[in-house]
């Protein structure tokens, strides 16, 4: 770990980069349009949010490479904690913003949890 990582709520490194990065239209773009591919009819709420945050990352992946963001997708003990499920599924049940909305609204949650947590 150097000094432009934090250490996740589960204990593993997360570039500052991914939890301080001003999210930038292309990003959500490209990440939507990967997120509207994706088969989700009939899938739980929780498989959204997971999906649309690792199209987030790969969307990352395409303008910033070399930094392989997809392997900081949302863990497992990120998945059973009840203050950051509770923080994503209101992003479900509300979202009438469309996809571009739902994303950014995903990644301000997680970031904001890791960064808060970690």
């Amino acid at each position: 770990m150097d000094e432009d990582d934090v250490l996740g709520p589960d204990h593993s490194v997360v570039p500052k980069f991914l939890l301080e990065h001003e999210v930038s239209v292309l990003e959500i773009a490209l990440a939507v349009v990967s997120f509207e591919d994706c088969s989700l009819d009939g899938s739980v709420p929780l498989d959204r949010v997971t999906v649309a945050y690792d199209c987030w990352l790969g969307a990352l992946d395409a303008f910033h490479p070399g930094h392989d963001f997809r392997r900081f997708g949302l863990s497992d003990l990120e998945l059973s904690d009840d203050d950051l499920l509770g923080r994503l599924l209101s992003t479900v049940l509300f979202d009438d913003g469309g996809s571009c909305q739902f994303i950014r609204s995903v990644v301000a949650v997680v970031n904001g949890y890791r960064a808060h947590r970690g």
